[in-house]
């Protein structure tokens, strides 16, 4: 059945992928990026798994407005990661769309809207407008997301023993979020090593060995590291044997 830009259609469990997603892609919206969000034409299996739900072209999110293709409850917040949804109504057919919420599970749906599914997470500045980045989609529930300029989350750190540094506004608190970091490793000496695991993690997930002193050049590298949760918030570890590390979060993967 489709009606108003929507398709429903409930599928026996096991006729099909689970969790199959195709399209859906975000954008910053092109005339008024600060507020406003795109989401494409797709679909996606709803979080019940009952439902393929989707849009059948552009919608626009517009968070100074709340309710359906806007926040769901509230203003919107400064530096604060925000889910992306799409919502239905399979019952009585009233149009699909897309809100963004502070919930990571669940956002306030409208009345009778029913139904819903994550599609990704957008983030705001300290102006609370939207950050620029660049979203995948295409045929898959595995997307990742891309920061158009990367965000430092450490500067010069010289701990010399793990160290938690917070994710909290770059990062989904999702735990084990696989995130791409740029390292800038200022080196005393050469030889000197800069190490990064996950916050909950043992070992060294990523180590940098540092070919010469910072004198005659910084050594820098893009790594992945996974982002834990220290009790809600996403987290990492670092340390350096000597010299100062900077951080920057690049972007990150996630799962629909």
């Amino acid at each position: 059945r489709t009606k108003n830009m929507a398709t429903y259609r409930k599928f026996p469990y096991g006729s099909f992928l689970p969790y199959y997603a195709n399209g859906l892609l975000i954008s910053n919206n092109a005339t008024t990026p600060n507020t406003m969000l795109d989401v494409g034409a797709g679909t996606i299996l709803d979080s019940t798994g009952t439902f393929q739900i989707g849009l059948d072209a552009t919608v626009t999110i517009n968070a100074a407005n709340t309710g359906l293709n806007g926040i769901d409850t509230g203003a919107l917040a400064a530096s604060t990661v925000y889910a992306v949804y799409i919502v239905c109504d399979p019952v009585s057919l009233q149009p699909s769309g897309a809100m963004i919420s502070l919930s990571l599970t669940q956002p306030y749906l409208p009345e009778g809207y029913g139904f819903f599914a994550l599609v990704g997470y957008v983030t705001t500045d300290a102006s609370a407008h939207f950050l620029k980045g660049y979203w995948s989609a295409g045929n898959s529930t595995s997307r990742t997301f891309t920061y158009d300029a990367p965000i430092i989350c450490l500067t010069a750190g010289a701990a010399t023993s793990y160290t938690g540094v917070a994710l909290t506004t770059f990062v989904p608190a999702v735990n084990n979020t696989a995130v791409s970091m740029y390292m800038l490793f200022a080196a005393n000496a050469a030889g000197n090593t800069a190490n990064l695991q996950g916050y909950n993690s043992v070992g060294d997930q990523v180590s940098l060995i540092a070919p010469v002193a910072t004198g005659v050049a910084n050594t820098t590298e893009i790594v992945s590291v996974l982002a834990q949760l220290n009790v809600a918030a996403p987290s990492i570890k670092y340390k350096v044997a000597a010299g100062a590390l900077s951080l920057y979060v690049r972007g990150y993967s996630y799962g629909l």
